[in-house]
């Protein structure tokens, strides 16, 4: 299953290290997820340069009909972070895109469902260093 993540993976604008650490995020998702993200060709994932004054391109897939694309864009300067603070916004972001950026149920935190989803995929947030 990793190298057809990776393969999958390969033609999104991603840096290499970047990447590593989604595939290894990715190989631990449940699999009806991990086929709701690979199976969307409306999903994407890149990174940018937060250089500031810099404009960043996000590129979105097109969205398919009555579904929206859904781009996970992480900062390069992630890259710089512990592998596990790297692995929880991985995690947080890619939960983001299977919730369609909504919570669990109506009502609830996005956010706070982001968390929870990263979280019980086995990459809880970690501690302030």
């Amino acid at each position: 299953m990793r190298d057809r993540i990776h393969s999958w993976l390969s033609p999104f604008a991603l840096d290499d290290a970047l990447r590593l650490h989604a595939t290894e995020v990715l190989c631990r998702l449940p699999a009806p997820v991990l086929s709701d993200l690979m199976d969307d060709p409306a999903f994407s994932i890149c990174d940018y340069d937060p250089t500031p004054g810099r404009v960043a391109e996000i590129p979105c897939a097109p969205p398919a009909r009555n579904r929206p694309s859904r781009p996970v864009a992480l900062k390069r300067t992630l890259a710089r972070r512990p592998a596990d603070f790297i692995r929880w916004v991985i995690a947080h972001e890619l939960a983001h895109a299977h919730l369609r950026n909504a919570g669990r149920w109506p009502g609830e935190d996005p956010e706070l469902a982001a968390d929870a989803l990263a979280e019980e995929w086995g990459f809880p947030r970690p501690a302030l260093r």
